[in-house]
């Protein structure tokens, strides 16, 4: 069965959030990418809205056009990107004396811009704090508001009351407000009283068309993680974890991605005497994230609730383990239960133990029975829950209900029996 999508009439959409990707070839925040591309190919207009960084100036991505406001001198644009602002202001605190210019330029360049293209739908990723930036477009322009949590808004948030009311009071005001998980609908619920609608991402790294894994797996069995190294990712417990594995197998450890808690833990994986057995990849291009996918052994996610509150709103990089078949082991934490169902798509373990990491490790190396079922069966779940077309129905439909006098794109559903 064909889906095909024939708008009967666009909707002007305007994107704002603390990232999007910098040129063609910057692998932040790769979902959204997604997200924002596959809306646009059912013939939505989209602009996106995001800060500058280090004088960053308006361009496009993927034929999308990406508004950059600027809050600082060029050499100051650091608030976000990267390791993303919460992580940034906590290692270096002197940045909070950006926040003020950051949220006023936000708000004034997003009601320009919104006035300028007669904004239909202003779609609101991270509300806390870019919640404040829809008030002037929806107070003045009718503008309908549709807000995105992702759960490390509402931990920056619940720092103090004073930030968790203005977070409230922004998902109040929405016209419809989004979860990337169970977990983050829970948190939105709590500290606002409002129903969020679960609308998840995808996987971004690319697949095998079909078929199980091809047989490129290394000799010695490899384990992957894949992310950035900040706190709430939980790495140091998998690498507590290595000495144990090694006392009865023989493995590699790819830890892709980069972050301020790099150093520390490759000194942390000296200090355990395990640094021959363990890479810091640093970023890697796409296809070689996607090879490391296809030919490792195991995915381990350790993540944890970070000092902060922080931890995974969803975990998308675990969806792109499901979609390449592998086993993974993760954390019992946040939004990771909504795509690992214990003993089903992978398992389970206790925050911060590495035991208990290291057992579940050893459980998939010494059962390649067990770990090609939960491959399989992660997979078919990944397939079924995950998949980029219903999601973007999911949205589309969301965006028609919220502004209903403009004819969003609606699936037309076309059986071969129909088309014959």
């Amino acid at each position: 069965m064909e889906t095909s999508h024939h708008p009967q009439r666009s909707l002007q959409i305007a994107l704002i959030g603390s990232t999007y990707p910098r040129s063609e070839n910057d692998y932040e925040v790769p979902w959204l990418r997604e997200s924002v591309n596959r809306i646009a190919r059912r013939g939505h207009r989209v602009t996106v809205i995001a800060p500058s960084y280090a004088g960053l100036k308006d361009h496009r991505i993927d034929g999308i056009e990406v508004k950059r406001f600027r809050y600082a001198p060029a050499r100051w644009e650091t608030l976000t990107h990267g390791e993303g602002a919460p992580n940034k202001l906590k290692k270096n605190p002197v940045l909070k004396l950006l926040t003020l210019t950051y949220i006023l330029s936000g708000i004034w360049s997003t009601w320009k811009l919104c006035r300028e293209k007669r904004i239909d739908i202003l779609h609101v990723q991270w509300p806390f704090p870019h919640g404040l930036m829809g008030i002037l477009p929806s107070w003045f322009n009718g503008v309908k508001v549709v807000s995105s949590c992702h759960s490390a808004e509402i931990a920056l948030a619940a720092r103090n009351k004073f930030s968790t009311r203005i977070l409230a009071a922004c998902l109040r005001r929405s016209n419809a407000v989004t979860a990337n998980s169970r977990h983050t609908a829970g948190l939105i619920n709590k500290i606002s009283g409002v129903d969020a609608e679960v609308i998840p991402y995808g996987a971004t790294v690319q697949i095998e068309p079909s078929g199980p894994t091809p047989p490129e797996q290394p000799e010695i069995p490899l384990l992957l993680f894949s992310g950035r190294l900040i706190e709430r990712k939980g790495v140091q417990f998998l690498l507590q974890a290595m000495p144990l594995v090694l006392a009865k197998r023989k493995v590699r450890l790819v830890i892709t991605g980069d972050g301020h808690c790099r150093a520390a833990w490759e000194t942390l994986s000296r200090l355990l005497g395990v640094a021959g057995q363990v890479e810091f990849a640093g970023f890697v291009s796409k296809e070689r994230l996607s090879k490391l996918f296809r030919s490792c052994t195991v995915y381990v996610h350790p993540a944890i609730n970070d000092d902060r509150g922080d931890t995974e709103g969803l975990g998308v990089v675990l969806i792109e383990a499901l979609r390449n078949r592998k086993p993974v082991v993760a954390s019992r934490v946040g939004g990771i239960v909504d795509v690992i169902k214990h003993e089903s798509t992978g398992l389970l373990v206790p925050e911060k133990d590495p035991e208990a990491i290291a057992s579940a490790v050893l459980c998939l190396l010494d059962d390649p029975a067990l770990a090609r079922r939960l491959g399989e069966e992660g997979f078919t779940y990944a397939t079924r829950y995950f998949d980029w077309e219903a999601i973007t129905d999911g949205l589309e439909a969301l965006y028609q209900r919220v502004c209903p006098l403009k004819q969003a794109s609606l699936p037309l559903k076309v059986t071969a029996k129909a088309a014959a």
